[in-house]
């Protein structure tokens, strides 16, 4: 009877020990036999009491049979480098490896924290690994959004300084008279050359930028897109503009030579404002940011002055050949003196301007809130002058113009 006794309990023992078990989110295991699992539950036969009872499959983390076999519902992934992902459980990660329990296994499994780049958990949950180390430990960077820097600032202050060259409107005016003067420059200056004339502008200034905290994106990279800020810009600029007559024979050979004449054609304020617009990169560890910047405003002219012909004027040998000192006659009338001369043609002008720009910026962070960048711009003005210059005989007082340059700031955000 004792040994009767003695089996049937080592029978309950033993069918307890290898019964299926089920994991469940909350942390409980159900014990039983599996009858089948379907897309929505698991169906057993629970240990005594109930012959059938269900779970939710999405309540099972995984099942565990008597045979070994498990099957995970909850997994977790892991993203290597190369693009490819396993799909496991992760159990730890250590300075040097990642140990996972693969889909569909009951081993563990070592892979080099190198080659993983991020760990997505089953609950959502995404932490990123380091490529290198920093204080002798590598570091586990999670999702965040930036704080501080650039991101926070809402006041920048910068100076900035531009130079490109200017075309059409004024500038189609001082071609024609360029070439209704070149036989006489020929003939003022013996020598033969290849006259070509040209523009070129300088202008500088100051700028306000007023700018909200940046709307911030999740950092999941390194070094990642994390942020866009729209602002304000007010801005003040002096420019001036000369006129040159280079030998374009020697233009493209020398520095020192090719300009031959150089003269003061215009110069002008102006004050602007318009909308700006920031896309900021950086690193985790937000200690700077590049910065994608663009920008476009509109305003007035104010303060100009037109001289024509400038080039023209500071060549000395034209006006005595004009003059006909030379002895011989001149291919433009006598008077043709009088028409370059400046007390004749300058002239006062005022009018509007618009202006657009972008280009990559570069900010610092911490000990010193640095901001510069460069960018490309570009201009258009219409302007009205105070009289019509005599030697542009053409009777219009309206002249647009047209900038294409580069541009450079430096100043502080706040």
């Amino acid at each position: 009877m004792q040994k009767l006794i003695l089996f049937i309990v080592l029978i309950f023992i033993l069918t307890v020990a290898f019964a299926d078990q089920i994991y469940l989110s909350d942390g409980t295991v159900v014990k039983g036999t599996i009858i089948q699992i379907t897309d929505a539950r698991v169906e057993y036969k629970p240990e005594g009491g109930r012959a059938f009872d269900v779970v939710e499959k999405s309540a099972a983390v995984k099942v565990v049979y008597n045979d070994g076999r498990v099957v995970n519902y909850k997994l977790d992934t892991l993203y290597r480098r190369d693009g490819s992902a396993i799909k496991g459980i992760i159990k730890r990660v250590t300075p040097d490896d990642v140990v996972y329990v693969p889909e569909g296994s009951a081993q563990e499994k070592t892979i080099p924290r190198s080659e993983i780049e991020r760990l997505e958990y089953s609950d959502g949950k995404t932490v990123y690994l380091a490529g290198g180390i920093a204080g002798g430990q590598r570091i586990i960077y999670e999702q965040m959004k930036p704080a501080g820097g650039f991101h926070d600032s809402v006041v920048r202050i910068a100076g900035f300084f531009g130079f490109g060259n200017p075309y059409r409107g004024v500038f189609e005016k001082e071609r024609r008279v360029f070439n209704a003067f070149k036989p006489d420059l020929f003939m003022a200056y013996i020598v033969p050359r290849d006259y070509h004339l040209m523009q070129s502008y300088v202008n500088g200034g100051g700028e306000l930028d007023l700018m909200p905290p940046a709307i911030r994106f999740p950092q999941q990279r390194s070094f990642d897109f994390t942020g866009i800020k729209f602002g304000i810009r007010g801005k003040y600029g002096y420019e001036y503009v000369d006129s040159l007559i280079v030998d374009q024979a020697d233009y493209f050979y020398t520095v020192e030579s090719y300009e031959l004449f150089r003269g003061r054609l215009m110069r002008y304020h102006y004050w602007a404002a318009g909308p700006v617009m920031d896309l900021i990169f950086g690193p985790r560890s937000n200690s700077f940011n590049f910065i994608l910047n663009f920008y476009a405003v509109a305003g007035q002219i104010f303060g100009g002055r037109l001289l024509p012909a400038a080039a023209l004027r500071s060549a000395g040998f034209l006006a005595a050949e004009l003059a006909g000192l030379y002895g011989a006659g001149q291919f433009l009338p006598g008077y043709s003196a009088a028409w370059i001369s400046p007390h004749v043609n300058k002239t006062r002008f005022n009018g509007y301007t618009v202006r657009a720009g972008f280009g990559p910026h570069f900010s610092l962070n911490r000990n010193f809130p640095l901001v510069m960048g460069i960018n490309v711009t570009y201009a258009y003005s219409q302007i009205r002058l105070g009289r019509d210059p005599f030697i542009y005989l053409d009777g219009n007082k309206k002249a647009a113009l047209h900038e294409a340059g580069l541009e450079i700031s430096a100043g502080l955000h706040f």
